[in-house]
């Protein structure tokens, strides 16, 4: 019998998205699926990526609050997926490998359909070039630490600021320092489409455009 505790000590670092509401629902979905049914991890990430299906039909539909509820909820899937193959101890390279593949593809389709159907081409553009130019630059950010580069955090100027003293606070309680590609999702694919306020949309750009130049400055501070 699996656990609410044993759910949540396997949780990885938390989201600022998923402090809202995401990762208590999560828990007890993981929780009854763990313990009442037969559902299989791989299973519960198709069942996630078939929710996505759906919420971008629903966005061509125009039904954009059904969309971005469906999106939320194809979102809440895909962390039962993983929480459910750790707590059961059966996380397999293929299941790692197909949640990593529907995750790559449901936000980049949902964000073609959405604006499109709005009619936003320039800012399709825009967004899709961020979303590709940000995730080329934390992929080589990765590289240089499995390079083994100095982590910035590390050195000693920066863990004895205030910025360090930041992190290791976020840190000890598993929370992501910053906002990033969750929080950027949720912008413009849950709270856009529910309210129609162009201000989500913007802010999802700007905190996109933001994660980028982050991540450059940390590959130049690296390289030096």
């Amino acid at each position: 019998m699996v656990s609410l505790d044993d759910i949540e000590k396997i949780f990885k670092q938390r989201n600022w998205w998923d402090l809202l509401f995401n990762l208590r629902i999560s828990k007890y979905i993981t929780y009854y699926v763990a313990n009442h049914t037969e559902l299989t991890p791989n299973q519960v990430t198709m069942m996630s990526f078939v929710l996505a299906i759906f919420s971008g039909i629903a966005f061509y539909e125009h039904a954009f609050i059904i969309g971005a509820l469906l999106f939320q909820l194809s979102y809440i899937f895909d962390i039962v997926d993983g929480a459910l193959a750790r707590v059961k101890g059966i996380s397999t390279k293929y299941g790692a490998f197909l949640d990593v593949f529907t995750d790559w593809l449901k936000a980049p389709v949902l964000i073609i359909i959405l604006l499109y159907i709005q009619g936003d081409i320039f800012l399709l553009i825009v967004t899709l070039l961020l979303l590709m130019w940000s995730c080329c630059a934390n992929k080589y950010n990765d590289m240089l630490f499995y390079t083994e580069k100095k982590s910035l955090t590390q050195s000693d100027e920066i863990s004895m600021s205030r910025i360090g003293q930041y992190f290791k606070y976020m840190k000890e309680r598993h929370i992501i320092e910053l906002p990033g590609t969750i929080e950027f999702e949720a912008l413009i694919l849950f709270l856009y489409p529910i309210t129609q306020q162009s201000i989500f949309l913007y802010l999802a750009l700007l905190l996109l455009f933001g994660t980028f130049l982050l991540k450059v400055y940390i590959i130049v501070k690296k390289l030096r």
